[in-house]
């Protein structure tokens, strides 16, 4: 199957328009439209501020990654 990736910015009026598609007019295509994703580093940032905030709370301040990884272990030896 042949597919296209590009970019896009919606426009006030809260429409989309791509233009350069490499399918012949009338082609039926399938659509699926998502915020473009973050930069590896601006991924990191969000996933290192998150886990902060998870580890901040009252219940879970024992956790760790040593207890994760154990506990990941555990789950995957009993498989």
């Amino acid at each position: 199957m042949q597919s296209f990736a590009t970019s896009a910015t919606v426009e006030s009026s809260g429409q989309l328009v791509i233009g350069g598609v490499p399918f012949a007019p009338g082609t039926l295509v399938e659509v699926m439209v998502s915020p473009r994703r973050k930069s590896p580093g601006e991924f990191a940032a969000a996933w290192h501020e998150v886990c902060h905030q998870l580890r901040s709370q009252p219940q879970l301040a024992g956790l760790d990654d040593d207890l994760l990884q154990r506990e990941i272990d555990q789950h995957r030896a009993a498989r």
